[in-house]
């Protein structure tokens, strides 16, 4: 099993790269993907079939096995239906498990300024933001768009940044445990974490990893860790 860190809501990011531990009450579990150990496969859902890819559980080192359960979260890729339709990927949350989600409906303009898209986004945390009840929480939520007639996942326009915090919450023993995503590249999860308290908020690391300052310090801290290439 990957190392866990554990922070105290109070305390820095420190990392602890060793033979798990005791989770103590009220303290949230990190967890580090940047070598890519855990592959978010997307999934295809399309005229009403699925094909699954991977599923990520939040309270899961990056060993797990992707298997898809209650309280999981896939990436889904919904190809266009028509002619003058984009596709969309989504961030799904199985049984138990919901996404944040923007309050307002974001205009994507997803074919060069003649067609508009309009969705209830992934919602983007910014450092230092706590993710909390307060959140406009669904099930599913858009993430990135693509051309009609279009199968290639790398172009399209992005309703998140490249790298970007996302809310998503889970239920464990009926109660929802917050927590939050870190993308990178739209499609890898490079850092997960929950709070083991039921029903608390959980704040976004400061600094951000996707600043240039923040790797730099979270490197120092031994957070991160070294990454890999990944065809």
């Amino acid at each position: 099993m990957k190392g866990t860190t554990l922070v105290t809501r109070t305390a820095v990011l420190v990392a602890v790269i060793c033979t798990p531990v005791t989770v103590a009450p009220g303290s949230v579990v990190v967890y580090e993907n940047w070598d890519n150990e855990f592959y978010w496969e997307i999934g295809v859902s399309q005229w009403g079939e699925e094909w699954p890819g991977t599923f990520l559980d939040i309270t899961q080192p990056p060993s797990q096995s992707g298997e898809r359960k209650n309280g999981t979260f896939g990436k889904w890729w919904v190809p266009n239906t028509a002619s003058h339709d984009p596709a969309i990927r989504w961030m799904r949350g199985e049984p138990d498990a919901q996404v944040a989600r923007t309050s307002d409906l974001t205009i994507l303009d997803w074919n060069g300024g003649h067609s508009n898209f309009a969705a209830y986004t992934l919602r983007e945390y910014q450092p230092g933001e706590a993710v909390s009840t307060a959140a406009r929480w669904e099930v599913n939520a858009p993430y990135f768009i693509h051309l009609p007639n279009s199968s290639d996942l790398s172009q399209g326009t992005p309703a998140i940044s490249e790298h970007a915090y996302v809310g998503v919450r889970t239920k464990l023993a009926g109660q929802w445990h917050y927590g939050w995503i870190l993308f990178t590249e739209y499609k890898w999860p490079a850092m997960w974490a929950y709070e083991t308290e039921p029903n608390t908020p959980i704040d976004i690391p400061v600094p951000a990893p996707h600043a240039a300052a923040g790797l730099m310090f979270l490197a120092a801290a031994g957070v991160l860790a070294p990454r890999r290439s990944r065809a």
